[in-house]
């Protein structure tokens, strides 16, 4: 079931597109009002779609939060506003979206515009693939493959990152970011800047850290109500 995510700061609007697009067949897994909580949600977690009102909450508003998210990865994005300047439409002009509807919206419009976004989104690596899947490093010479299934979480470490599996752990010379990239997003969140999990090997969290096979890793301000919503 694709996940969608709204960003609208009408709470009672927000509310009844949920259940709109709900109905058409899609998960919704989040409504956020503002940038930062969507910026640290899509730190962490897939979605394949957002819908995006112009005027949100904070000092980011929906299309500069558009261009950071572009900046990030490839997620189709459709953008509901009641605006519809010229300032507005200059903004968006350079920008890769997969629709602009102006409120008040027809359902067929809203449930078309979906749809046709969903098709033109890049192909997700299915969970059979991820299972085949290993993250090659070099250690002392050698090329080792491991299997992201074997993959606990990595730490930073300065310049260089710390992959701990359930065998043994390795010292990569690669910054945690340039090993984020290489990582499929359904498979690892980063709960903290200097983490990246495996999500099957989480045994348990609260508001300040989560465990993976004994070790205790923290977690960022507000990134429990995400781990809550993920396992809901």
């Amino acid at each position: 079931m694709e996940k969608i995510l709204i960003v609208e700061d009408e709470v009672e609007l927000a509310l009844n597109i949920k259940e709109i697009v709900e109905n058409f067949g899609y998960e919704v897994v989040g409504i956020y009002s503002e940038a930062n909580s969507v910026l640290a949600y899509l730190d962490s977690f897939k979605v394949d779609l957002i819908l995006m009102d112009i005027q949100i909450q904070g000092n980011i508003d929906g299309i500069d939060l558009c261009y950071k998210i572009k900046d990030r990865t490839n997620i189709p994005i459709i953008f509901l506003t009641a605006y519809s300047d010229q300032s507005y439409l200059d903004r968006i002009s350079n920008l890769v979206y997969d629709g602009y509807l102006l409120k008040p919206f027809k359902v067929e419009s809203l449930k078309t515009a979906v749809y046709l976004a969903l098709k033109s989104k890049p192909y997700a690596i299915s969970q059979k693939d991820l299972g085949k899947l290993s993250l090659k490093i070099r250690d002392k010479g050698y090329v080792v493959p491991i299997p992201l299934g074997d993959i606990l979480y990595l730490k930073a470490d300065g310049l260089y990152t710390k992959v701990f599996t359930s065998a043994k752990s390795y010292i990569v010379r690669d910054i945690l970011k340039d090993l984020q990239s290489q990582l499929p997003e359904e498979l690892f969140i980063r709960p903290h800047k200097s983490y990246l999990v495996n999500i099957e090997k989480i045994s348990s969290f609260n508001s300040k850290e989560l465990k993976v096979s004994g070790a205790i890793i923290p977690i960022r301000r507000g990134y429990f109500k995400i781990l809550s919503e993920m396992n809901q």
